[in-house]
């Protein structure tokens, strides 16, 4: 159809109006799709002159705009789907008026959010309305952003970590459970502290003079890391695998993917299918009772933040591996290793204290 377009995510397959960015419900076809359809495109058809100011007075009308901006068009894809879950959520409020959002609504709405989807839904609403509210300040749609004051709903004591540290024992398991073209990513992970996307979408070329030098699609923020001489080994079975694997490639008059992650086929993954295959192994393992609960990929990350931190690095060294934006992001892995490293040093005092008496 057109002014449709079709987007896989996690297996399933969504639909958006091009014209205004809003998600189409249902599927081609139903009465629901095909009246969203035809409201969008009278939306599309009144604000297709360029040259006419866009004016703002309404949530909606702010999410259209935004949806259409160079600001969001440079996004990276796992962002944009976090961004359209909100907005889709947000769809009954379409026609509220902005100058009526305040720190109050914003704070009813993250409690209506959290009944209906939990608290990291709550919070991630949070997070996607005040970049929307900053985003608008300058053109004059919004005086203030009421996002500021309102706190995010903290995690109850006791509730499973998401996205915990692996151990030791737990990543030598993995590992060694891990086919080939799977155990580079991890590797990619757990030794540079790469993204999951970042990680399979990294070619060989930002792979030279024993550095990794690319950019993170969240972001676009530069990637410029020294290779771990574990990550260097695993990297370099990798790169002697090339000439079968073009063999292999040419006989079938397939071209040889830029990419160092590749599937058994010699194909780049995506991040779906490569999300089906690093959990298929996982769950095996937890199952076996090999490894516990709870390891995703985007762990590594944590866990690259931790042992850099406990090795003494400060939340500079870990920024400038992880390319987190602020020191209060990688805060909590130094504060850890710093208290360790003080309740050591006073229990040796101690001891020295009790040798002298």
């Amino acid at each position: 159809m057109r002014n449709v377009k079709r987007v896989t995510a996690k297996g399933r397959a969504y639909y958006y109006h091009r014209g205004t960015g809003m998600r189409l419900p249902g599927e081609p076809g139903s009465a629901e799709f095909e009246a969203e359809y035809r409201r969008l495109e009278g939306i599309a058809v009144e604000n297709s002159d360029a040259a006419a100011p866009v004016i703002c007075k309404t949530l909606g009308a702010l999410l259209i705009a935004y949806r259409g901006s160079p600001t969001f068009a440079e996004k990276a894809d796992s962002t944009k789907a976090d961004y359209h879950e909100a907005m889709d959520w947000l769809k009954p409020l379409h026609d509220m008026p902005l100058d009526r959002i305040d720190t109050p609504t914003m704070t009813r709405l993250r409690d209506q959010a959290y009944k209906t989807r939990k608290r990291w839904f709550a919070n991630h609403l949070l997070r996607f309305m005040s970049a929307l509210f900053n985003w608008g300040r300058p053109y004059g749609y919004m005086d203030a952003n009421p996002c500021e004051k309102v706190p995010k709903i903290r995690k109850p004591r006791g509730e499973r970590v998401v996205n915990r540290p692996w151990t030791d024992e737990e990543f030598a398991t993995i590992m060694a459970a891990m086919p080939p073209e799977l155990r580079v990513a991890v590797a990619l992970g757990a030794h540079a502290g790469l993204r999951e996307g970042d990680a399979i979408r990294l070619t060989w070329s930002a792979y030279r003079g024993g550095v990794i030098e690319s950019r993170q699609a969240k972001t676009d923020d530069p990637i410029w890391v020294p290779v771990h001489s574990e990550l260097k080994t695993i990297l370099d079975e990798a790169r002697a695998r090339l000439p079968a694997l073009s063999a292999k490639l040419a006989s079938k008059n397939r071209p040889v993917p830029m990419t160092i992650v590749v599937g058994q086929r010699g194909e780049p993954f995506t991040e779906s299918g490569f999300r089906a295959r690093f959990f298929k192994v996982i769950r095996q393992l937890v199952a076996e009772g090999k490894v516990q609960p709870g390891l995703t990929f985007h762990g590594l990350r944590h866990t690259a933040a931790t042992k850099l931190a406990d090795a003494g690095c400060d939340t500079r060294d870990i920024m400038a591996i992880t390319g987190h934006k602020t020191e209060a992001m990688v805060a909590r892995y130094t504060r850890s290793a710093d208290q360790k490293r003080r309740a050591t040093a006073a229990i040796m005092k101690l001891e020295g204290v009790g040798k002298k008496a």
